[in-house]
Parts: structure tokens; sequence; C-alpha cells
């Protein structure tokens, strides 16, 4: 395979709310369904049920006619300022991680929030035949997921 397949992206937008109300937003499974256009719901896995690191959270997911379900483990749980989990198992150098930076404006807002996404899984061939390539779907989900947090923030 090729070094130059894309595995990483990014994107920011800012939101008119503190800190620690997107951080919340982010971070409850119940709004997963409102905000990601692949995650249809999410719920807590496990007898850890609040957004600490090592916490299991098992999402139901839809893209297109194809349907999964994954469990994610929170690696990072800083409130108001990152929200991280993996997708696969969390010592495994092929699990994906989505992470979340919000980053305070003067006064607490607005906050800057990047999502950005790390799966080395998209350099397998599964991935890099689909249609549309898997990388730009992300990288067209960071932007949805984040409009909708936005509106849910600010509505």
């Amino acid at each position: 395979m090729s070094d130059d397949i894309l595995t990483s992206g990014q994107h920011s937008i800012q939101i008119d709310a503190s800190p620690q109300a997107i951080w919340g937003l982010l971070t409850d499974p119940a709004n997963q369904g409102t905000l990601s256009p692949e995650c249809q719901r999410a719920e807590w896995e496990g007898d850890i049920t609040e957004p600490v690191s090592g916490a299991q959270i098992h999402g139901y997911n839809k893209q297109g006619d194809f349907e999964w379900d994954a469990v994610a483990t929170v690696a990072e749980a800083d409130p108001g300022r990152v929200w991280e989990f993996k997708v696969g198992a969390i010592d495994d150098n092929s699990a994906t991680t989505w992470r979340y930076d919000i980053a305070a404006g003067d006064g607490g807002a607005p906050c800057t929030v990047t999502e950005s996404f790390d799966a080395p899984i998209l350099r397998e061939d599964f991935f890099q035949k689909m249609d549309p390539p898997r990388h730009s779907l992300l990288m067209t989900n960071l932007e949805t997921t984040l409009a909708n947090l936005k509106q849910l923030a600010e509505g």
C-alpha cells in the first residue's frame, strides 16, 4: 500500500457557547444521533455510564444501505477541553481515534471546536475502493457533525 493514502483529517468551527456546554453535548451519547450523519444512536456500555477515561460507548451506525455497530472506548475526557475516543482496541495501532478539542475564546465564548480523526484502517483495500472514497466522506461528516453541534449549542 502507498504511504500517501490519507488516514486522518480535521475541521474546526466557532460556536457561541461555553466550553462546558459544548463538552456536555459532545459527551452525552443521547446526542450522537442528532450530531453525526452516520451514528444513528449511541448508549453507554458496561458499568461506567459517565464521560471518563475507560468508559465505553456502543454506537449504531448507518451509511447508505450499510449498517454496523461498534464499541468505542474513551481515551481522554478533560471537561470543557478534550473528548477523545477510540473505536477498536484502545492499545491497537489500527484503532480509529476520534477527538474533539474545545478552545475557549476571550471571556469563554465563542469557542473554537476542532473535530479530528486518525483512521489507519482507511489503508485497507475495502475503503480505498469505496465510492465516494471513505476519507472524503469522513471529511464531509466532520463538517456536518460540527454544524449540527453548533446548531444544538446555539439553538
